[in-house]
């Protein structure tokens, strides 16, 4: 159990055995109690400029890094310092006799370091404690999970990748940052059919006779492939159709009799879907953010590492976990912007962002309707990154600026192709690294051959039914590839470029020579 206390005149946070947590301050609190965020804007409405407050300069400094936390007053610097020495309640006027300053200052150090202007760099590095490489999905992830504070802006994410690869992993990794900021903000579901889910997450509302889910503000992870019903079912929310939808379900009545059941689901949630299944239906394709594991060596070999050290000895790895810097002050960052109350972000150069895309992509498409708002999603969670940082307008509302326009096109341009062809990015990956290298020094290819170059390459098997029935579709469905019959034996398909001609019936000759080249 947690209560909040006043220790050296802000709030702070113990355990029942008395332990002093981090401080948890308001928003409105920050500006009075850091003198560098004093400037940061008006609730009243109107541009303001958050910049420093340089006449009265902080006397001491604080930098975190995964060894501890250190604090320098001119050319003294203490530390590492580690978790355990904070929740000491005498720690601030230790360090503040050594530095020859006030214990308020230590803290006030502390929490400007918090909320000091940062990069999706830093974030990738204090989610590196546990996810490695992955850069992109989980950097995705945590931009999805920190846009449900907003009141419109939550973004749907598709895990699609190889069994073992690390989708679930990746998902509740990311999440547990989020899990305690209230305790029902994250529902994990493993599986639930389209009835199921509603009558669970639901509550009866008498008056109007229908059954209300309140998804407002919520992360629903599905940790498996969630039942095509219930998907089917989830789609109007997902596009973000109304704040508000009604379903009509049949229910069985407790005499027996089939009867229809009015149910209403209220408001936006963070979507994150885990599936194995790498070929995705078109309903879904336009929806989501479609993100994959990576699966290189290097990756795997890292991941190896750290379950070594997670299943070798599994409470030493959780006291690490619990006591990382890093993960600490994300941990702290992600609950003040949540206690900030931020519900919307405004991009003001809306043309600027509309001309980039444009010419990035000089043949429009109807999918590129959906394209750009996830573009647009993760500009407004850089500038809701550094909220403290942002011009206001109003209460409740910043602006974006440059540093988040430029900062959401970097993050998007690293899964652009593959999601723009509605295509998971492992599949995206198995066509440029083997498909499309043979397509290069080979007219056709069939399937033996592709499986054959995809065992040199990563070293490991692809099962032939994965390549049949789920790679192959997914690469003809966007144009990348065509597949025909072999002429000299039509039980056998061949893969060849679209802007090839087509295999001719009397070929038979050619397509052998081909085929068995290298086997």
């Amino acid at each position: 159990m947690v209560k909040k206390v006043r220790h050296n005149g802000i709030y702070v946070a113990t355990a029942e055995n008395g332990k002093r947590k981090s401080p948890i301050l308001p928003f409105n609190a920050l500006s009075r109690r850091v003198p560098m965020m004093q400037n940061i804007g008006e609730t009243s409405g109107g541009p303001s400029n958050p910049q420093p407050d340089t006449s009265n300069p902080p006397k001491v400094s604080c930098r975190i890094t995964a060894a501890g936390y250190y604090y320098r007053q001119g050319e003294t610097e203490l530390g590492p310092f580690t978790l355990q020495d904070h929740y000491d309640p005498k720690f601030e006027e230790t360090v503040g006799t050594k530095l020859n300053l006030e214990p308020e200052h230590v803290s006030d150090a502390y929490w400007r370091t918090v909320e000091r202007p940062i990069t999706f760099s830093e974030i990738n590095e204090a989610l590196g404690s546990t996810i490695r490489h992955d850069v992109s999905t989980k950097l995705i992830l945590f931009c999805g999970c920190l846009l449900t504070f907003t009141d419109e802006d939550q973004v749907n994410i598709l895990m699609a990748g190889e069994s073992s690869g690390g989708k679930t992993y990746n998902a509740l990794e990311v999440v547990a940052y989020f899990r305690d900021l209230p305790k029902d903000l994250v529902l994990r579901i493993a599986t639930a059919s389209p009835t199921a889910f509603f009558h669970d997450h639901g509550k009866w509302d008498k008056e109007a006779q229908v059954l209300r889910i309140d998804l407002r503000q919520k992360i629903l992870v599905f940790l498996d492939q969630p039942h095509y019903s219930l998907l089917e079912r989830l789609r109007p929310l997902m596009s973000h159709d109304q704040k508000e939808l009604l379903y009509k379900i049949t229910d069985k009545s407790t005499k027996g009799p089939m009867r229809t059941k009015n149910v209403i689901l209220e408001g936006y949630p963070t979507v994150i879907l885990c599936a194995a299944k790498l070929s995705l239906d078109e309903q879904e394709k336009t929806r989501v953010f479609i993100l994959s594991p990576e699966t290189s060596v290097e990756k795997l070999q890292e991941s190896l590492q750290l379950a070594v050290k997670r299943v070798g000895d599994r409470q030493a790895f959780r006291e690490w976990i619990n006591s990382h810097p890093l993960r600490k002050w994300l941990r702290d960052r992600i609950e003040a912007i949540q206690t900030a109350n931020v519900k919307q972000v405004i991009i003001e150069d809306q043309e600027q962002v509309y001309q980039r895309f444009v010419n990035a992509h000089k043949r429009l498409a109807p999918r590129h309707q959906r394209d750009l708002p996830r573009i647009l999603s993760l500009i407004k969670a850089h500038a809701l990154l550094n909220l403290w940082w942002r011009d206001r307008r109003g209460d409740g509302t910043i602006v974006a600026n440059q540093e988040d326009v430029n900062a959401g096109f970097e993050l998007y341009n690293q899964i652009a192709k593959p999601n723009e062809l509605g295509l998971s990015p492992q599949i995206y990956e198995v066509y440029e690294t083997i498909i499309k290298p043979l397509l290069d020094n080979e007219p056709v290819v069939d399937r033996r051959r592709v499986l054959s170059r995809y065992f040199e390459h990563y070293g490991r098997h692809l099962a032939d039914e994965t390549l049949r029935r789920e790679i192959v579709p997914a690469l003809i469905d966007c144009g990348l590839v065509v597949e025909q019959p072999d002429p000299s034996d039509r039980r056998r398909k061949l893969l060849y470029p679209p802007d090839a001609p087509p295999i001719p019936e009397n070929g038979t000759n050619v397509v052998e020579d081909i085929v068995t080249k290298g086997e």
